[in-house]
């Protein structure tokens, strides 16, 4: 048995509920893996009370502290942010420690250059904590579906958000209210923002897409949108068409190129994504051999990302302790390939929610414009009783390309009579 100790920096949800899977596991940790991990210190700019960290790890104010500090062995970043992570895993790779993180925001901007400096080292990163929580999806693209060729990958990839939308589907209240009570819960920030307008997703799928797809991408090539201007009535005229709305992040390679987005979709009721709730997450591989893939679990929480860094830590700590730690190869990041995004991507059905004030002719005003981009009207909906000067109908269209759809909404968007932007949810196929 060897001793392998393990610094944690950023120790909020995450961080601390990794320091405690470590040390309440440590016996079985030991019989499976053969290495003693201990926490030997942890770090947080506020002040950590004793009863909260380990028994005998020490507390630190300064990451510059840890990463020198000789009983750590193995570092976890749990902070959260670019810049500062950034420095920190750069100092610690270059003081030969390896590291684990939870970041996907990193990852997604600064993997190319961490991952080469890893492997100028020879040392490992351990991420599978930075996407889908406690879901080995990561390890799943590098190691289960390494025989065959994947051609999509698609889910439900932030938890907070699709609390919010199960929240407002199931007890038909406002986004403003399902918002208010995942930050009760403890799923949302005070600044939602990186949730609810998709970033989270967007850095996911970023990094999901380049290791399924072995080529290089980033953020800003992954057109994106949110869920803030999801309301109540989008899920009664989706009840009404047996469907339901989840924020979706897809990447398809196609003839074209890659077709990749972040957006809200509009999925029928029998769809697995349909019944993907609360803050779980679900993610599909689709591969030309093994067919489609599906990954479900608990995408958020500290329990269930905590448990997979200290996957990560077993991994690299065993390596540590047989003399066999090395760098991996880390398909997307370390190649020069780069990823081509498609510029007409394949045909698909929307949903177009107007609000408008009401007056005579809208809606043959409206699909006078569909008509003219050569677009087929599936349906109309309309709520009953709504008040005239916000009042709110439904069109869905048969399928069409998106730059198509998007001529038609310039136009319509321009009308006098519209309240706000079209809303616009892609139909899943």
């Amino acid at each position: 048995m060897q001793r392998i100790g393990v610094g944690v920096v950023g120790y909020g949800t995450v961080g601390r509920a990794t320091a405690e899977i470590i040390a309440q596991h440590a016996d079985l940790i030991e019989r499976r893996s053969g290495v003693r991990l201990e926490i030997t210190a942890v770090c947080r700019r506020s002040q950590v009370s004793p009863e909260e960290v380990p028994a005998g790890a020490r507390t630190l104010s300064s990451w510059k502290q840890l990463v020198h500090d000789e009983e750590v062995d193995v570092l976890v970043e749990t902070m959260g942010g670019v810049d500062e992570a950034r420095q920190l895993l750069v100092e610690a790779l270059t003081q030969g420690k390896p590291v684990v993180t939870a970041n996907k925001n990193l990852l997604a901007h600064c993997g190319d250059e961490l991952f080469r400096l890893a492997a100028s080292r020879n040392l490992p990163i351990g991420f599978e904590a930075s996407v889908a929580g406690g879901i080995p999806i990561l390890r799943g693209i590098r190691e289960s579906t390494a025989g065959d060729r994947l051609r999509a990958v698609r889910g439900i990839l932030n938890g907070t958000a699709n609390y919010i939308l199960t929240q407002m589907e199931s007890r038909g209240i406002e986004f403003a209210e399902a918002l208010a009570e995942a930050q009760k819960a403890g799923y949302a920030e005070a600044d939602p923002s990186f949730d609810i307008d998709g970033l989270d997703a967007r850095d996911k799928l970023c990094i999901l897409a380049r290791m399924a797809f072995s080529g290089k991408l980033t953020v800003d090539q992954i057109p994106t949108c949110g869920i803030r201007r999801i309301r109540a009535i989008d899920f009664h005229t989706a009840g009404r068409l047996k469907s339901t709305i989840r924020l979706v992040g897809a990447a398809e390679l196609t003839d074209g190129g890659l077709e990749i987005s972040v957006r809200p979709w509009l999925v029928k009721h029998r769809s697995l994504l349909a019944n993907v709730a609360d803050v779980n997450n679900a993610i599909f591989l689709v591969g030309e051999h093994l067919g489609t893939l599906m990954f479900y679990g608990r995408g958020a929480g500290g329990g269930a990302t905590g448990a997979a860094a200290v996957s990560d830590v077993i991994e690299i700590a065993s390596d540590l302790a047989a003399g066999q730690l090395r760098a991996k190869q880390i398909s997307g990041f370390l190649e020069s390939h780069e990823l081509r995004i498609c510029s007409c991507p394949c045909p698909v059905g929307w949903y177009l929610r107007l609000t408008v004030q009401d007056q005579r002719g809208i809606v043959a005003r409206v699909a006078e414009i569909i008509a003219g981009e050569d677009i087929n009207i599936e349906s109309v909906e309309q709520e009953p009783q709504m008040p005239k000067d916000r009042l709110s109908f439904v069109i869905t269209v048969q399928p069409v390309s998106e730059p198509t759809i998007n001529r038609a909404l310039n136009i319509i968007n321009a009308f006098d009579f519209m309240v706000e932007p079209v809303l616009l949810l892609r139909i899943e196929n």
